[in-house]
């Protein structure tokens, strides 16, 4: 459910935030996922999947340490992904400064045009600057930011980033300091998208690198489920008779602050859930009265989020990140999804038609219904190192998710959900990644069709901008 990677050509400048993926920490609140518990992967439910393991010098010996070492890294990077969307809200964000926001590629540059050939040189290499290199502008904004912090806020940015600011610096009197050094972590990230790697010979494939090492975002957006809603036509339309009743959304995460563009309108919310109820209930897939929609996420606050949705209905409010200008125009099936979405799952009287604005924007509102959110549930999940016991799905949906993982992992996430799939159940990714074939089929996930989902159109760009959705269905026998 996260923001779909959109491709595009290099030459246009069009952000859609990344979603993102998930780790097995504790998440607060007492409501149990209908899914069952997260249990750790062991080598013997690899399977069929071992020799391809093997043939990267894994074993059943050294499979534990691994599988340890992928924890503790996975741990590290959710903690840098929320603060990868502390720094994007710290230099965006107007609600707690009126300082002039920074955008973040900009600024990434003018930080690694002022060092020295050296310096630049260490630290695009990976060693940390000096705090005191963080400029002056965004000093001010920090300051700016922990003095909000530190007061009550209405505002749920505010709340989430001050918990997580609070709890990770206990010392007030080091936590400038501390966001500083997150500051630097993350501008190298941003720079090294945006300047180096669109310089290489393959410049998709460097970002694909750099995804895999970096912090696991929770970003989603509309926009993604624009995506879901057309695989999940492709499935209606390939077996009209299908009736789905389970559902595992792997990493439905929370719109807190994207690389880009942030939008402040409404609070963070998580859409994808409620976007993959609204498309299969309006595609006749679903009915409301027994479907049941886990959410797995390695966030431990997207999980919390989710479980509050489940007692308090949210209010959606409906903003899209592409907007109609000079250069883009939205596709019309697109604009067809944004004015239909949410009449499914609403309220009474509360799903009004999409509306554009001055700033070229689609916008609405939507109020959960009760049914709605009694249907969803949560669970913490890391797909790479954990898999659901008990009972199976008829769809298990993985969008903005797999990018995050090298071959190893990604080898790893497929067997999970393989094994949390019901025999002839979907799972549906946007993964392009040529490897995940040979996976999947190993996996006894056969590749069955796959569809461009396209968003916008750019002028005099050669492709418009667009995802690709892939559905994958479980064979009736296990592979041998």
């Amino acid at each position: 459910m996260g923001c779909p990677l959109l491709r595009y050509p290099s030459a246009v400048r069009v952000h859609l935030a990344v979603l993102a993926v998930c780790t097995s920490l504790t998440a607060g609140g007492e409501l149990v996922a209908q899914g069952g518990a997260a249990g750790a992967i062991a080598w013997a439910d690899l399977g069929p999947l071992q020799p391809r393991l093997e043939a990267r010098g894994l074993t059943a010996d050294t499979f534990p340490a691994y599988l340890q070492r992928l924890r503790e890294t996975h741990a590290v990077r959710v903690r840098d992904g929320d603060f990868d969307h502390l720094v994007f809200y710290l230099l965006q964000s107007t609600h707690f400064s009126s300082l002039p926001p920074l955008e973040p590629a900009l600024n990434a540059k003018a930080l690694v045009d002022s060092l020295s050939t050296a310096e630049r040189t260490s630290y695009l290499g990976g060693s940390a600057l000096d705090p005191s290199r963080v400029p002056a502008t965004v000093r001010s904004r920090i300051a700016a930011l922990l003095k909000a912090l530190d007061a009550p806020a209405a505002d749920a940015r505010l709340r989430y980033f001050g918990e997580l600011t609070s709890t990770t610096f206990p010392d007030r009197a080091q936590r400038a300091t501390a966001i500083g050094r997150e500051y630097l972590r993350a501008m190298r990230f941003v720079y090294q998208k945006e300047f180096v790697a669109q310089r290489s010979a393959t410049p998709a494939d460097a970002v694909a690198d750099l995804y895999r090492l970096r912090g696991l975002s929770t970003d989603t957006a509309v926009e993604a489920g624009f995506l879901v809603a057309t695989g999940l036509g492709i499935l209606k339309a390939l077996e009209p008779d299908r009736r789905i009743r389970r559902v595992l959304i792997v990493g439905p995460g929370l719109d807190l602050a994207p690389r880009t563009a942030l939008l402040e309108e409404g609070q963070p919310e998580s859409y994808q859930p409620w976007a993959v109820m609204d498309a299969l209930i309006a595609a006749g897939l679903s009915r409301m009265a027994d479907l049941s929609v886990v959410g797995g996420d390695i966030n431990p606050r997207v999980v919390s989020h989710l479980r509050r949705s489940h007692d308090v209905p949210p209010t959606l409010n409906l903003v899209s990140e592409i907007r109609d200008n000079a250069t883009v125009s939205m596709s019309p099936e697109y604009k067809e999804y944004f004015d239909a979405v949410g009449r499914a799952i609403a309220g009474p009287g509360t799903a009004a038609r999409a509306q554009a604005t001055v700033d070229g924007r689609l916008r609405k509102r939507v109020r959960v219904s009760d049914a709605a959110a009694n249907a969803l549930s949560a669970v913490p999940l890391d797909i790479v190192t954990e898999r659901l016991r008990g009972q199976t799905f008829d769809l298990v949906i993985a969008t903005n998710i797999l990018p995050y993982f090298d071959d190893q992992e990604l080898t790893l996430a497929t067997s999970n959900i393989a094994s949390m799939l019901a025999p002839g159940g979907v799972l549906l990714h946007n993964e392009a990644r040529p490897a995940l074939d040979g996976i999947s089929r190993a996996a006894g996930l056969p590749f069955e069709h796959a569809r461009h989902a396209v968003v916008a159109r750019v002028r005099g760009a050669p492709a418009p901008l667009f995802d690709s959705v892939w559905l994958h269905r479980k064979a009736d026998a296990p592979p041998r």
